[in-house]
């Protein structure tokens, strides 16, 4: 029988702009229990999400995120603006946009997703929408977050040099959301 972990290959948020993303989940969320906001350890950009993946492919999905991540140096981005999935009048997940100036974190996303298919994964099939999950939003919200959701979406949150890459365990364990760092690649 084969052991399926649950994946995805994502980019860690550093410790340096941590702090903001959180600030702006705990304002954004306020006193509304609806809202379960993701640990600051655990905020992420994910890149492709890969879903039940036998524990026998973590060294493969390792090695083809090394030669996607070779080809790419690390680069900038800044986090910037609040926003909903799926909209800001009926959000299931609140997060901070990712801006990326150069281009080169699309260009990432894209070999990962040529490297991925050679070792047997499909491409995403929802466009890239780069963002960092700050909470998920359990049931309706009250009207005092969908305000602070329409207030943020101009916010400045900082930046950072994105420098590695990591295949991610999404441990259904745990509760809230904990996520567990498989495979790490350098980029360059």
């Amino acid at each position: 029988m084969q052991h399926l972990l649950r994946t995805f290959v994502g980019i860690r948020v550093g410790p340096g702009v941590r702090p903001a993303l959180a600030r702006a989940a705990q304002a954004v969320r306020g006193d509304d229990p609806a809202l379960r906001l993701i640990a600051p350890a655990d905020l992420h950009l994910t890149l492709h999400y890969l879903g039940a993946t036998p524990a026998e492919d973590v060294s493969d999905i390792g090695s083809a995120l090394d030669e996607a991540a070779a080809a790419c140096a690390p680069f900038e981005v800044d986090y910037r603006g609040l926003g909903a999935f799926p909209d800001v009048a009926r959000p299931r997940a609140i997060w901070a946009g990712v801006v990326d100036a150069s281009g080169a974190l699309v260009e990432l996303q894209r070999a990962i997703g040529r490297a991925l298919r050679e070792v047997g994964y499909r491409p995403e099939r929802r466009a890239f929408h780069p963002h960092v999950t700050l909470a998920r939003v359990h049931r309706g919200p009250g009207a005092a977050v969908l305000e602070a959701l329409r207030a943020g979406s101009d916010l400045d949150l900082g930046g950072e040099i994105l420098s590695e890459v990591k295949l991610i365990l999404s441990d259904p364990g745990q509760h809230p959301y904990h996520y567990i760092d498989l495979t790490t690649v350098e980029l360059g």
